[in-house]
């Protein structure tokens, strides 16, 4: 059972009670598609089972939190959690980037990032190219995106060899104190290879109490790390072309230790058509699919179609992933290729006119969008 703290239009704050509430959490939405509030709260079962109160923190978009009411949300909150002996604020990637600027405002005693952002404002981060659709798009907040007030410890895990990552935590690091762990091939987030390693429960509950010790953690995951099915994932993601025999092998590996993890299966999909074996690749994805229809994967999927020359079937997928991200440009924008590939320049049109309404300050959009226009009008005057 859950209570409802707050509620607004993009916002919603659950409290779900566990134990006798001196231990308590706050935790805040990762990136999610499609947009909406109807999912568990981030960690909700793991808090449960271990006795901890978790307050979940829903957005209804991918907006990194910048709306006019979170200092309201962030209030309640404080309200609620003041009788708590230890308060963790705990989020992974936006999650993550929440977790670090809110925790002081809520009062929490630590905060926990994995894979966090400092900011996805591209004037104060220029390496930041992962959203870019989303950096166009939200309109950040100084009272949220600029100063941090820091929680008395901050504990931040992250892939020290992805860049991006390696330089969103060395950003936080001197207005916060923050502690960091670096994880190399941990992969974004860093969340699934700690969990490999039966280390993420510890991480967690030793950073809520105040007891972690970093280079005792940072022993273990290096003990424990070649085992780590989504380590490999990332190894064979992070090899180049012409090592594509290594690449597959990793993914391979990785796909058996974890049979049940459809991302692990979905790199190794797109491992496979990468290497030209299209009708492995399309098997793979199909296992996939069946596992877990989200949107990651179907684009994935509609991708090797069309790299294979089922061009039909690829539209399929794409139709499928724009009845559930309706607002994703980018998806908009797939579409569009493949009916242009097969020859649709009237529904390309209208799949680029959804791109640019979805993602209007997109240039390259706005101007596909003007020579198909154009090249449409050119034929109906040659007529």
């Amino acid at each position: 059972m859950s209570d409802i703290l707050y509620r607004s239009r993009r916002l919603e704050v659950r409290r779900v009670a566990a134990g006798d509430g001196s231990r308590q959490v706050v935790t805040f939405d990762s990136y999610h598609e499609p947009a909406g509030l109807d999912r568990p709260g981030f960690g909700e079962a793991f808090f449960r089972t271990e006795g901890v109160t978790a307050i979940h923190v829903m957005s209804y978009g991918n907006d990194w939190f910048q709306y006019a009411d979170i200092r309201s949300l962030l209030s309640v909150i404080r309200r609620n959690c003041s009788g708590a002996k230890r308060l963790l604020c705990y989020g992974s990637s936006m999650g993550g980037y929440a977790a670090i600027r809110f925790a002081g405002q809520v009062g929490a005693h630590a905060a926990l990032a994995l894979s966090p952002q400092y900011s996805l404002d591209r004037r104060r981060v220029p390496f930041e190219t992962r959203w870019l659709a989303d950096q166009r798009r939200i309109r950040f907040r100084k009272e949220i995106d600029g100063k941090i007030r820091a929680a008395p410890l901050t504990v931040i895990a992250y892939d020290s060899a992805l860049k991006a990552d390696r330089l969103h935590a060395e950003l936080f690091a001197p207005e916060t104190g923050a502690l960091l762990l670096p994880l190399a091939h941990a992969g974004h987030p860093a969340g699934a290879f700690l969990n490999d390693m039966a280390l993420l429960r510890p991480l967690v509950l030793r950073t809520l109490d105040g007891s972690l010790e970093p280079e005792r953690f940072l022993r273990a995951v290096r003990r424990r790390r070649g085992g780590s099915a989504h380590r490999l994932a990332t190894l064979a993601e992070r090899q180049p072309s012409w090592r594509n025999g290594c690449a597959l092998a990793f993914a391979r590996r990785a796909a058996e230790l974890a049979p049940d993890h459809a991302n692990l299966l979905d790199a190794y999909a797109r491992r496979l058509a990468a290497a030209g074996r299209y009708d492995d690749a399309i098997a793979a994805h199909e296992r996939v699919i069946a596992m877990e229809p989200i949107v990651d994967y179907l684009w994935g999927f509609s991708k090797t179609l069309f790299a294979a020359g089922e061009l039909g079937r690829a539209l399929a997928v794409a139709q499928r992933i724009q009845e559930l991200a309706p607002t994703a440009a980018g998806y908009h924008a797939w579409a569009a290729s493949l009916r242009e590939a097969r020859g649709d320049l009237r529904g390309m049109l209208a799949d680029l006119g959804r791109a640019v309404r979805h993602d209007r300050s997109n240039l390259a959009y706005r101007y596909r969008l003007w020579q198909s226009r154009l090249a449409d009008w050119s034929a109906l005057f040659r007529r």
